[in-house]
C-alpha cells in the first residue's frame, strides 16, 4: 500500500490537502495523482518526465500554475510519499 499526500497552497500557506492510499499494482502515478485532483476538487495537471523523476528522485513533486491547461488559483501542488508507519 503507497499513501500520497497532496497538498495545495496559496502564498506558501497549505489551503486544501488530501490523502490518497493504493496497491501500486492496480493503478499508474498518473491514476494516484488524478485521484487526489479529484479529493481535492482542481483541474488535473500535465505530468511531464520531470515530475515522475523528482517524485522517484526525492518522494516529491511540485506543479506550478503553469503545469495546468486550465486556470488554478493556486502557487502550487505538491504531491508527497507517505512511508509506512
Amino acid at each position: 500500500m503507497i499513501r500520497i499526500w497532496g497538498k495545495v497552497l496559496v502564498d506558501e500557506k497549505i489551503t486544501k490537502h488530501s490523502i490518497v492510499s493504493v496497491q501500486p499494482s492496480e493503478c499508474t502515478f498518473f491514476d494516484m495523482i488524478k485521484q487526489l485532483c479529484e479529493n481535492l476538487d482542481i483541474p488535473t495537471p500535465v505530468l511531464l518526465n520531470k515530475h515522475v523523476v523528482d517524485f522517484n528522485k526525492f518522494s516529491m513533486t511540485l506543479f506550478k500554475p503553469a503545469d495546468f491547461v486550465e486556470s488554478v488559483n493556486f502557487d502550487k501542488f505538491i504531491i508527497e510519499y507517505l512511508p509506512e508507519q
